[in-house]
């Protein structure tokens, strides 16, 4: 069995990602023996097959979890991969789920090989795009995650919470979880998303930026630290690197084709004070740096999100390097 996940919003990938594979443990597999998730990324076709492949004394069930293979630049693994999954696709023993966050409105650029392997997986039973909630659905997501904390939200502060995370689900939930756990209060209002998130936000997460590309790394440590004694969790903050850095990178590449400010905020649907200040910052760090932070900082969370490192300390080796 397949089942294939793709598409830009990972939280809502990797929540799903996270109920199968607690689920395939409750009902087949309590003691994970039977369970892998492989980096696609850095994996080999050996070390993919060997996964699939791998049997066990206590169940016949087996679940190899795959991300972001076609980020792997290896040239023949696509292809390699196709053929292993043609083999197993119909065996119900065996459930290979392959998750994506790249894919979704870029699959017209694949090359040969990636693009036959994406349309194999695309005629599977289970498949799953994850497209970003906006407007209505990203309230109606808001509304839903504060019910379970058995809670409700004022459209005031649902936009509010919005605005001020730019609908990043990583940060939108970290944000109504703060909101539910500091209040008694049923209905989660407009000034108790204020006092959860934080108001300096934009400017703090500027200016930890404006310190990596300063090479300002004491600087960098302080701002980081302050987050963390303000009761920011490794999520909160990683999700503001990886979101900043994105914009940054974004912003880099809109002000080299000579894009006027206003529409680089259009086409990007960003705020013009964030592209005005984004432009200034961006003029800091090459295109190829920001590439380079952006590609450590989703390393090192995909690693903290399987259990792999320690957030904290990867980040501070970061700064450290810079």
């Amino acid at each position: 069995m397949i089942i294939f996940l793709y598409g830009p919003d990972t939280f809502r990938s990797r929540r799903l990602l996270r109920e199968m594979k607690d689920k395939f443990i409750k009902d087949a597999d309590q003691d994970g023996d039977s369970l892998d998730i492989v980096d696609g990324q850095s994996a080999t076709i050996s070390e993919i097959n060997e996964k699939i492949n791998t049997g066990s004394l206590f169940t016949k069930k087996r679940m190899v979890i795959i991300n972001d293979i076609f980020k792997n630049k290896k040239t023949t693994i696509l292809a390699e991969l196709l053929e292993i999954l043609k083999r197993v696709a119909t065996d119900d023993e065996k459930v290979i789920i392959i998750r994506d966050g790249e894919l979704g409105g870029k699959e017209a650029s694949l090359k040969a090989d990636a693009k036959k392997l994406f349309t194999f997986l695309l005629k599977q039973k289970y498949v799953q795009e994850f497209q970003l909630l906006k407007d209505n659905g990203l309230l109606s997501f808001i509304k839903k995650e504060s019910n379970l904390y058995g809670k409700d939200i004022s459209v005031a502060a649902a936009t509010e919470l919005v605005k001020r995370t730019g609908g990043d689900l990583w940060l939108v939930t970290q944000g109504i979880k703060k909101a539910a756990l500091i209040s008694e209060e049923k209905i989660i209002s407009l000034e108790l998303i204020k006092e959860a998130t934080a108001e300096t936000f934009s400017e703090d997460i500027f200016a930890l930026t404006d310190a990596l590309g300063a090479r300002n790394k004491k600087l960098a440590l302080k701002i980081m630290e302050e987050q963390y004694l303000a009761g920011a969790s490794d999520e909160y903050l990683i999700a503001m690197l990886i979101r900043q850095f994105r914009i940054l990178l974004q912003l880099s590449e809109a002000a080299a084709s000579r894009l006027a400010t206003d529409k680089i905020a259009q086409e990007l649907k960003l705020h013009p004070f964030v592209v005005k200040k984004g432009l200034q910052q961006a003029k800091n760090f090459t295109s190829s740096q920001l590439l380079s932070y952006l590609n450590r900082l989703l390393k090192f969370d995909f690693n903290n999100k399987t259990g792999g490192s320690d957030l904290k300390t990867e980040i501070t080796l970061l700064i450290a390097g810079i």
